[in-house]
């Protein structure tokens, strides 16, 4: 799957995904959610899941699916329904945007985060621990730092094995 980021600084940023079948989905980012997305290139990729936003599309759903109201969502997509990778991912996405936005890491992020999960009854994945957060942070930054220096118009291409 490749993933396109298109920077663009007097509209929204394109998003665009080539699944593995080569077709595609894309959409028109409100302001910020690059590093979002990018946030969710990261945790999935490091984590192996295959059942977040990511895997998702890969299966065929589009970026339009998780921008409906979660009523109008497909089954699948509706988060009561989501796998629990997709629940997981979204928490550390946000805490790791919380780090980007307080320009530094939150040294408890792995025990904050089971508490969160242990609230909604999911629990931490085996293969989190401080290697791999650190690899997601390293990705992240990577990343943020390469849409950061992008000129308007420009893109950022990522391939996602899934």
């Amino acid at each position: 799957m490749i993933i396109t980021l298109k920077k663009m600084v007097n509209k929204p940023s394109i998003l665009t995904i080539v699944r593995n079948d080569t077709t595609s989905t894309w959409s028109k980012l409100h302001r910020g959610l690059e590093t979002h997305d990018l946030a969710h290139y990261a945790v999935e990729s490091t984590l192996k899941f295959t059942k977040a936003f990511y895997g998702l599309i890969n299966e065929g759903y589009t970026v339009a699916d998780f921008e409906l109201p979660k009523e109008q969502r497909p089954f699948a997509l509706r988060p009561e329904n989501l796998h629990p990778e997709a629940i997981i991912t979204e928490h550390i996405v946000n805490m790791l945007e919380v780090e980007l936005l307080n320009s530094g890491f939150n040294n408890k992020l792995i025990e904050e985060l089971e508490v969160i999960l242990k609230n909604n009854s999911f629990s931490i994945p085996e293969n989190l621990n401080r290697n791999t957060l650190n690899i997601i942070r390293e990705t992240y930054h990577k990343l943020y730092n390469q849409w950061l220096v992008l000129e308007d118009g420009q893109e950022l291409n990522i391939k996602f094995m899934s």
